[in-house]
């Protein structure tokens, strides 16, 4: 019926997707957890292939925040656009903050 099986469905987030579009988007999910185990934190982090992508960003705050001596409950978080159209493009991470993918604008 090309549909996500209740089991998976039930063990991951809420998705539309058919289970193509789904097993596409999992083994992208699935390579950058592996890179990211085994090469570090990548350069480009693609936000969609998070579980839970508000713990990785309040992660990144709190880092900042710890290195810069900063209170935690002071601090807040922006976003800039760059001109970065591929994630080749970049060359390295920031020290503070990431460079993120997967982000679609609506409306």
């Amino acid at each position: 019926n090309g549909k996500l099986p209740t089991m998976w469905a039930r063990l991951n987030p809420a998705t539309d997707k058919s289970l193509s579009s789904w097993m596409l988007w999992f083994q992208k999910r699935y390579k950058q957890y592996k890179d990211w185990v085994e090469h570090g934190e990548p350069k480009v982090m693609w936000l969609p292939g998070l579980h839970i992508p508000e713990t990785y960003i309040a992660a990144l705050v709190q880092a900042a925040c710890r290195d810069k001596g900063w209170p935690l409950d002071k601090s807040t978080l922006y976003t800039k656009v760059t001109k970065f159209t591929e994630s080749n493009q970049v060359s390295e991470k920031p020290k503070y903050g990431c460079f993120v993918s997967g982000l679609h604008l609506e409306g």
